[in-house]
Order: structure tokens, then sequence, then C-alpha cells
């Protein structure tokens, strides 16, 4: 029986739709799967950027007080009034108060009250004279939180001090006591001292400059710092252990201080609702009150502050505005205008705010993310402890007191930097390997060298990180004078050789060049590997004093560190070098012999044929080649983790390390806790990795088909 060929036919075309079919689902899949991942990275980075949302709670009438305090979860407030006392109030119960433990409070009524931020602490003064410190503790019991005061004094003073601030120093180690510190106004000066239980104050006189008025005072955390506001629009800074007093225009009369979190930064209000923050420096001795951010102002005079105890932002409130900033990134979280009678006071979680008085106003605010914002990314920022704005990368610290540091900036640097250091160790050998390679080896060569670069590409980048940060950045070290020389030594010896080559006869140049002239290199790398480690000391102690290390520091400042970019462009190079040789290689083998052919029958030598027909025939392959390395060298993560220090600092130099986007990936990915800020902003780097590579693979695609058609017509 015969084998009918339609048969075959209409099989053949079953097969060839069912491939096709095949073939085209694959790619539609790809394109799916990559716009999937993009559409996961996005929705995961996109909510550090929602904006905050305010809604109105119903409360419980809590009478007007001069402080006030919100547990954690903004249910219950604890209140201080100069009539009645301490209170504690659950906010969420139409019902009485919470009960009351009074033991310890002191006498009813009081003259002043002192708060210190949102830690619960205050310090009092009343009318017999005597001062004392209290501090909120929140506690669960069966009927819900209900709050206790820990009270500590009598401190002596004098009924007929006018307080202008006080605040209570917890004494540290053995023997050491509670004090407080204390700031009186007399007439033209400030009496300032520390006042001590069952002790009388021992005053030190601040002597006020002539027609300035103090209206509003705030210790520093430690009580090293006595800052006043005046009614002439000034800021002062006074140290009672040195006596010096600092000045600073603020632009219009002072109505309130606070801090924000860590008690660094200065809050200060204006009369015109002008909001600014100032930290006070020690730099080289000298003593500085700096002006570092400024904030929208809110309606009316600024009446108080309250910062949150979990990150830097704070409250500021004036009689008709309330509104939340951040500190670091300046940005407006929260503003509403509300009639605002007494204190207010935010939860520690920053979700609630109230303001006591009648009627009591309440509020759920719900903030994503503030601590960040797209200028927070991409500009200078002025962090606290720091003398000018400036980029920097810093996740977390010690304490939550220490503000997070978010720029991408050094990151971005830091990619910039080791793709450009590995590109440019990569480049010239990989086009210039792939062009030798496919004119000028012998096909038996060409057969061996080929397969043995491609070999390269499977060596993991964890093992070439491995071997370059422990093998290579030492060895690095003690012998880069010999490679900084080997480079004209190299030129020096293929100099001497290629003079030494054109004296040989033809036949010798017939049985060991035509295709094997890679193979003299050998001799010469190791030749001048050689020389260069013979006369590097002479070169050290002629031209770096015998130490290049102590030479670089001293006279140009430069540190040297051991995992460096020439350290991270080597190995980076080396894993980079594969890829651009096979696709250059595959490239010029590409085009016709009869370029090559007609160039040479015209009297071109090989190098002249190879340099102005091969490579500008080939350069959209050796283009793509070159944007397919480059995007290997952008995304590279384990070398770059393993053989530098990982430090994101802005250096191009060679001698210093870096971080790069996907390194910052891996090493913050252990300390991001899930959906919280730092989590998104990794995934926002994802997404700006995701976005470059995206950018550089499609401008290499219009500048490849651009000379494509420029070419295909040799």
């Amino acid at each position: 029986m015969g084998n009918d060929p339609h048969r075959g036919s209409a099989r053949v075309k079953r097969l060839d739709r069912f491939m096709a079919w095949l073939i085209s689902a694959g790619g539609v899949l790809i394109i799916a799967a990559v716009l999937g991942i993009m559409i996961f990275i996005t929705k995961e980075a996109l909510p550090l950027f929602r904006n905050a949302k305010i809604k109105d709670l119903p409360t419980l009438a809590v009478p007007a007080s001069d402080a006030v305090f919100l547990d954690e979860s903004g249910k219950y407030a604890a209140t201080f009034s100069l009539g009645g006392g301490f209170r504690c109030w659950p906010l969420e119960q139409q019902a009485g108060l919470a009960d009351i433990d009074a033991s310890g409070q002191p006498p009813l009524p009081w003259k002043n009250i002192f708060t210190n931020g949102a830690n619960g602490r205050v310090a009092l003064q009343g009318f017999d004279g005597k001062a004392y410190a209290a501090e909120v503790q929140w506690r669960q019991s069966d009927q819900g939180m209900e709050a206790r005061v820990e009270w500590i004094g009598p401190f002596a003073t004098t009924a007929s001090d006018s307080i202008l601030a006080a605040r209570a120093i917890r004494g540290g180690g053995l023997g050491n006591r509670h004090y407080l510190k204390i700031a009186a106004l007399d007439i033209g000066s400030i009496r300032v001292g520390e006042a001590y239980p069952n002790s009388p104050i021992e005053w030190t006189t601040w002597q006020l400059p002539l027609n300035v008025t103090p209206t509003a005072a705030k210790w520093s955390g430690n009580g090293s710092v006595l800052f006043v506001g005046t009614n002439e629009g000034e800021l002062m800074a006074y140290l009672p252990d040195s006596g010096e007093a600092l000045r600073s225009d603020f632009g219009e009369p002072v109505t309130a201080l606070g801090f924000a979190l860590g008690q660094n930064s200065l809050l200060v209000g204006g009369e015109k609702g002008k909001l600014a923050a100032y930290q006070f420096l020690l730099s080289e001795g000298r003593a500085e009150l700096q002006r570092f951010h400024d904030f929208k102002p809110i309606g009316g005079g600024v009446r108080g502050f309250m910062e949150s105890p979990r990150d830097k932002r704070f409250l500021a409130w004036s009689d008709s505005d309330f509104a939340v900033s951040h500190l670091t990134s300046e940005a407006r979280l929260i503003h509403a205008s509300a009639e605002i009678t007494s204190a207010a006071a935010m939860s520690p979680r920053g979700d609630s705010i109230i303001a006591t008085g009648q009627p009591t106003l309440r509020w759920h605010v719900q903030a994503y993310h503030p601590e960040v914002s797209w200028g927070l990314f991409w500009k200078k920022i002025h962090y606290e402890g720091y003398s000018r704005p400036e980029y920097v990368w810093q996740s977390g610290g010690a304490s939550d007191d220490i503000e997070p540091k978010l720029s991408f900036v050094p990151l971005l640097a830091g990619t910039i930097k080791g793709t450009l250091y590995a590109m440019i160790f990569a480049l010239p050998i990989a086009i210039l390997a792939a062009l030798y390679t496919s004119q000028f080896a012998s096909p038996k060569f060409r057969e061996t060298i080929k397969p043995t670069v491609e070999i390269m590409a499977a060596l993991p980048s964890v093992v070439l990180g491995f071997l370059a940060g422990l093998v290579l950045a030492p060895l690095l070290e003690q012998w880069i004078i010999a490679l900084i020389a080997v480079v004209p030594v190299a030129v020096a010896i293929l100099l001497l050789l290629m003079l030494a080559w054109s004296k040989v006869p033809k036949s010798f140049k017939d049985k060991y060049g035509n295709g094997r002239e890679a193979l003299w290199l050998v001799p010469v790398v190791f030749l001048s590997l050689a020389v260069s480690a013979w006369i590097a000391p002479w070169i050290e102690n002629a031209f770096f004093s015998g130490d290049y290390r102590n030479w670089l520091y001293q006279g140009q400042g430069i540190m040297y560190n051991q995992r460096n970019s020439i350290v991270v462009g080597f190995a980076m190079g080396f894993a980079v070098i594969p890829i651009i040789f096979s696709i250059s290689e595959d490239a010029f083998t590409a085009v016709p012999k009869s370029l090559a052919s007609a160039s040479m029958a015209c009297g071109a030598s090989p190098w002249q044929t190879a340099w102005r027909v091969i490579l500008p025939t080939a350069s959209p392959g050796v283009f793509s080649a070159v944007m397919v390395g480059l995007g290997r060298a952008i995304g590279e993560t384990m070398i770059v983790l393993m053989a530098t220090g990982n430090t994101p600092i802005m250096d191009w130099g060679p001698f210093s390390g870096m971080r790069t986007l996907s390194a910052n990936i891996a090493v913050e990915i252990p300390e991001a806790p899930h959906q919280g800020t730092l989590y998104r902003v990794l995934f926002f780097t994802a997404l700006l990795l995701f976005s470059l590579t995206f950018i550089l693979n499609t401008a290499a695609e219009l500048i490849r088909q651009s000379l494509r058609k420029r070419y295909e017509s040799m």
C-alpha cells in the first residue's frame, strides 16, 4: 500500500499550524508574565504615594485641659488641668470617668503646667511654690485601659517664681536622683537652676538682651540647652554650662515651642502661623543654632505642638486650624479647620487626634507612609545632625529616634558607577576578541576559542563575587602599582615583538602565524606581569613615598578601600565578557564574505577590511551585544554584594566602593517588615530597575533597527 502524498502534506500543514500556535502562545505567555510582574511590583509600590485621610469621630465630652495624652489605641485620654488635676477618660464609652487613684497628687489648684512632648511627662508648680514631675503610665485592666501617674517631688521653688519652662530629668546610675530643670523669668533676665527634692535651688542668671520679651521656652531633652522664643521674632538658645547664648531671626513673634521625636529638632510656631524647625549643632567646638526646615503655615497663631513617638510626624494647632506634618520630608499630611479652645494631642500611632473642650473634637487619621515623598527620593534633604542637605541612604538606625534616610541618588550613582567600570574593562576585550576570532583566527583555533569563552558564562555570579571579595581584592591591594604599570609595559613589549616579527622569515610566519597570533600574546601577558611586579616597588618608592595608600590619604585625601570599584570592574566585567563576545562574534561572522573579498580586492588590508567594512556592517548586532551586556551589569547583584563594602556613597573614584539598586534590595530584604515603608520602598526600587531595563532595551532596539536600515544595503 503506497504512501498518499496529499495525506502527508495535510499532516505537515497541521503540524506547522500547531507549532506556529504553540510558539505564538509561548510568546504571549512570556509577555503576559513580564506584564504581570510589572503590575504586581507597581501595585506594591504605589501605596507609598497615597495621600493621608482624615474623618471626624464622635467622642465623650472632655472638659478643657492644659495637657492631654492619648493611649496607644487612641480610645482613652489622660488630662491635666490647673483646676481639675489629673483624669482618665474613656472616649468611646458614653459613661462616667475611669477610676482615678489620686494618691500622691499635689494639692489643687495648680499654678503652671509644662508639657514635655508625647511621652506623657509633665512638670507642674503649685501655688505653695512646690514643683512636681508626673509621668502617665497606661495599663490594661478588666474595665479596659487605665492611666496611672508616677509623681516625683516635691521640688523646692518659691510661689513668686514666674516659671517659663521646666523639665524633669530622670537620674541614671547608682545614687543619681531625679531633678527638675527650671527657667524662671525675672526683670530683664532669666534665672536657670536645677531643683532636687528637699534641696534649695542654685540659680544662674542669664541677662537678656535689651528690649526682648520672652513668650515661650523649652528645655532640650537632656536639659543642657534652654530655648527661648521672643515677642520680637527671635529664637535664642542658652547654654548654662558655658554661659553662651545664640540668637536666630524667626521672622515673627514666637508663640509656641516643641520637639520632634528624639528631642533633637526644635519646632517653632509663630503668631501668624509660621512653622519651622531648628537644630543645635556643635562643630569643631563652635555652637550653631541652625534653621533647617520650613513648613507650610497654618491659620492663626500656633498654640502648641505634639510629636509622634514613632516617627518624625508632629501635630501643630492654633485656635482655628490644626495640621500634621513630617519633619524630614516637610510634607503636609493633614490640614483642617477646627475651633480648638484648649490642649490637643495625637495618639502614639498617629491615627487619632483629640482637642479637649466644649465641645471635644476628635478625628481619625490614616497616613499610610508619612515619611515618604517623591522629593525625598531624589532631592538633597537636610537631616538631623547634618550641617547641610545631602543625598543619603540609611534605612534604619540604632533607635526609632533616628530618621530613615531613603535617597535613591547614591544607589543610582552606585549602579551607574559599577556598570561603567565593568563596561570599561569588558567592552574592548569582548568586541576586539570577537572581531579577531571571526576575521583573523584559523577555523580550528576559532572552534577552540568560542566554546571556551562561552563556558565562562556558566560560572555562577556568587562564585565570581566570592573570588573577587576574598582573593582578588587582597591581591589587588598588594599589587595595584604593578597592575597600573602592566599596560605601558605590555605595550612596550608588544612593540618589540612586532618589530621582531617583521624580521622573521615568511615561512616561519606562515607556519606559526596566520590565525594563531593570539597565542603569542600569552607570553607577552606573563612577561608584562613579571616585569611590572619587578619594577612596582621602585615606582612606589620613587613616586608614592614608599606607601601608595598613605600617599593617597595624606596627599590626595582619598581613602583606599580594599573592596573597591576596580575589583567590581574586573569581576563584573568577567561575567559580562562572554555575553558580549558571543553575540558580537555571531554578528561579525554573519557579515557576507563577499564584502570582505571586495574590500581586499580593492587593495585594503585585512585589518582595514575588518575595521572599516566588517565592523560597521555588523554594528547593529554589536550594539545589541553591548546593550545585553549593559543590562546584565545593571542587574548584577551577588558580585557587587560580595566584592564591595556596600556603602551607599556619592564617590566616583576607583578606590572606593558603592551600593547598587539591585544589591540594596538584597541587603535590605531581611530588615523590611511586610507592607512597611522599607518593604514598599524596595518594591519601588525594583520598579525603577524594571523601568530602567525596559527603557534601555527599547532604546537599544530602536537604535539597532536604525543601524540595520543604514547598513543593510551594503
